[in-house]
């Protein structure tokens, strides 16, 4: 009877991992989606159109929607120029100026977005210190403040998916039109451009995402300026109106799907492989000194204001009022609720990084290679949460899991699961792209010897995708420690996370405070993630050794 259940378990194991897998996709991504939905048409006295009629009807909403889709488009274009800049130097720079700038793009990885916003109010609010010292009288609580602190906060995520393509060209193709007689400019309008139009569009779909959802800047610089985010967090914690706050959370998911849907219509069927079995050039020709120029032009301005955000949030942290009473103290980086709440974070992070990496290597596992129908289906599923706006997700939590048989509102169950599900599409991805590298004939060959599929799971499998799994960890971890747009909508009282602290401190002008919990996040994460890299080292020199 045992033999013939080990068996059974032996040859359906992979079916059984899917089916697990989508039914925990289907709760935790799909059914707080479809709850906003069905929120948004259902009324006390059962369906109703009453809340879009409303929606269209009133003014105050439309603009609304426009400010957000502009604040999007904008910040969108913005970075997709600036990004490309920045990764055409790093690509094909001089070599000195390639690590500083690199560094520079990625410094606001290791820190919430709407540290910006306490940057640029240091430095151009009413007692800025560059308003102050220059004698200027210019309003950062406007259009060009929102849009200057989501272009600082979401660089990273443009330079990094172009300069990701820009890398994987093959240099010999610009060397070829070069030697042809094609100038630079010629190159990289009819070469480099379009071969990188892949990573240009993923970088212009995330910004966009990030930038409509992330509702920090927005709140704290756009004055009266009304944005669909903040509005639905206002909705919800001002006015309890989860009718309206699911219209706006709709409103705010269609751009989003539709600029997904674009983006996978004009890449599919076209090819851009230039990596090829062939021998190329080391390295692509020297910037000629024009383009150069124009490139530092873009680059430099940019990167001192990310420089002096930094700066500023540093000093900030240990001084009384930075740029008006610069004593020093040490009260800020020691105040309890900000060590509590950044304690709180990192937990909570471990938690569902170490959640997310497991759910996301296995799912990779059953995506490629199982047999069954709907494979894509789950991969999609696992992706959504990646392109839709977390503000959404986390609306979508309040509903679904407020009572039985799901009941987690209040638990920090349902922080780790939306943190866990929503940035799971990395760890897939990641888990793909190593099992395509894998040949199958791997664990052919030892079911031959006789190993079951668990044994070749755990003992070949699992070891072969480490790699993914800590990407998948870091990558989680990271982005649960500084998100904001999904988490505040779930958080409780007594219950503080650090990017909850930030942001409501900086709201109440407590900038020293924010600054110093700012601070010491940065320095926890960059010590997780020192730690993370020298386990997964050591791990694989061990591996290696055996």
């Amino acid at each position: 009877m045992w033999y013939k259940i080990r068996i059974f378990i032996n040859t359906h194991l992979v079916n059984i991992f899917a089916g697990g897998l989508f039914v925990l996709l289907a709760i935790f991504l799909v059914f707080p989606l479809v709850m906003v939905f069905l929120k948004s048409f259902w009324g006390d006295d059962g369906f109703t159109t009453t809340f879009y009629q409303e929606f269209f009807t009133y003014n105050y909403y439309y603009w609304s929607f426009l400010n957000t889709m502009i604040l999007g488009l904008s910040t969108m274009f913005i970075l997709v120029v600036v990004g490309f800049c920045f990764a055409y130097m790093t690509t094909r720079g001089p070599m000195w100026l390639r690590t500083p700038l690199k560094i520079c793009a990625l410094m606001p990885l290791c820190a919430p977005p709407y540290i910006f916003s306490i940057s640029l109010i240091t430095l151009f609010g009413r007692n800025g210190m560059i308003n102050n010292f220059f004698g200027l009288d210019f309003n950062i609580y406007s259009w060009t403040g929102v849009i200057a602190a989501q272009a600082l906060a979401f660089l990273p995520l443009s330079f990094m998916m172009i300069e990701n393509v820009l890398n994987s060209q093959n240099p010999s193709l610009e060397e070829s039109a070069s030697d042809m007689g094609a100038s630079e400019m010629q190159i990289i309008r009819s070469i480099t451009i379009p071969l990188a139009s892949p990573g240009i569009l993923k970088a212009a779909l995330l910004v966009f995402v990030m930038t409509i959802a992330e509702f920090g800047n927005p709140a704290i610089l756009g004055g009266r300026i009304p944005f669909l985010a903040p509005d639905t967090y206002l909705m919800i914690t001002g006015e309890g109106d989860f009718n309206m706050a699911s219209v706006l959370s709709v409103v705010l998911m269609v751009p989003c799907l539709i600029i997904f849907v674009l983006h996978n219509y004009i890449l599919k069927g076209k090819g851009y492989t230039t990596i090829v079995g062939k021998p190329t050039a080391v390295d692509p020709k020297e910037i000629t000194p024009v383009i150069k120029t124009f490139l530092l032009a873009v680059i430099t301005p940019v990167v001192i204001m990310v420089v002096l955000c930094f700066a500023v949030i540093f000093i900030g942290a240990f001084v009384k009022i930075v740029g008006v009473d610069n004593t020093f103290v040490w009260d800020h980086m020691l105040n309890m609720q900000s060590n509590e709440a950044i304690y709180n974070s990192v937990k909570l992070s471990l938690m569902a990084g170490l959640f997310g990496a497991i759910v996301g290597t296995l799912l990779a596992y059953v995506i490629m290679r199982g047999k069954f129908k709907g494979r894509h289906v789950m991969e999609m599923m696992a992706l959504s949460g990646f392109a839709l706006p977390g503000t959404v997700i986390g609306v979508g939590y309040i509903m679904a899991f407020n009572k039985p048989p799901f009941l987690l509102a209040g638990t920090i169950w349902i922080l780790i699961l939306n943190c866990a599900f929503r940035f799971l599409a990395v760890g897939v991805e990641a888990g793909i792209s190593k099992l395509h590298q894998i040949s199958i004939e791997i664990e052919e060959a030892s079911a031959d010897l006789g190993a079951d599929f668990i044994t070749v799971f755990i003992k070949v499998i699992l070891p072969i995708m480490f790699s993914a799994f800590v990407a998948g960890f870091i990558y989680t971890f990271m982005t649960t420690m500084m998100s904001l747009s999904s988490v505040i909508f779930l958080v409780t009282p007594g219950f503080d996370l650090a990017a909850v602290y930030i942001y409501l401190t900086a709201q109440l002008g407590e900038l020293g405070l924010a600054s110093a919990a700012t601070v010491k996040m940065i320095f926890i994460v960059l010590v997780c993630l020192a730690s993370l890299k020298l386990l997964a080292k050591k791990t694989g020199l061990k591996s290696e050794k055996k």
